[in-house]
């Protein structure tokens, strides 16, 4: 069975909800940007290429894919997109908390 809410944690997840993805739309909008200036157009990629994800690309992967001349474009991503990470990851887990609480597990 579903567990009843209250209406003031009803509001908070959903409160915690709409900020995780802010951040989500953010973090994506951040790495179109990036893609646009580098050359990569973001039609043109998927979720495989590892461009997508800058903030788990290496600094040696992606020189190693022939981009060094955008290495600072590349830090400035990995390092935006790595901060968003790490707070949807923090909003992520305290709804995860929320909602266990909710079961009682």
């Amino acid at each position: 069975p579903i567990p009843e809410a209250s209406e003031s944690e009803r509001d908070a997840l959903g409160a915690l909800a709409q900020r995780a993805q802010e951040l989500h739309m953010r973090r994506r909008a951040l790495v179109e940007e990036f893609l646009r200036a580098i050359g990569k157009p973001p039609a043109s990629s998927n979720s495989r290429n590892p461009l997508e994800t800058p903030w788990l690309l290496t600094e040696e992967e992606f020189t190693r894919r022939g981009n060094a001349k955008f290495i600072s474009l590349y830090r400035d991503a990995r390092d935006e997109t790595t901060s968003l990470t790490e707070e949807i990851t923090a909003l992520e887990a305290e709804i995860d908390a929320r909602v266990a609480g909710l079961y009682n597990l």
